[in-house]
């Protein structure tokens, strides 16, 4: 589960990369949100609860214009639910 967690995040980086049309400050923040997670699984102490909110805010004001990072965040949030941390 963690390989396939760390492959979503990089998937994730890859289109934010990719995505011209993304607002600069909605950017950072799943970048950080993305960071924030690789930082918590290499140290083992990921609050998932808080992240998965971070997340889901950071999607809220983008969610109709880009349906693909929308579904990468919410694939992240799963995985991150069904590794129960």
């Amino acid at each position: 589960m963690r390989t396939q967690l760390e492959e979503t995040l990089e998937q994730l980086r890859t289109q934010l990369a990719d995505v011209e049309s993304l607002d600069e400050e909605q950017r950072e923040q799943l970048q950080e949100a993305v960071n924030e997670i690789q930082q918590s699984l290499d140290r083992s102490e990921v609050n998932s609860q808080s992240l998965a909110e971070r997340l889901s805010e950071a999607t809220a004001q983008f969610q109709e214009s880009h349906p693909s990072l929308t579904n990468s965040v919410g694939r992240i949030a799963d995985m991150l639910s069904q590794m129960g941390i």
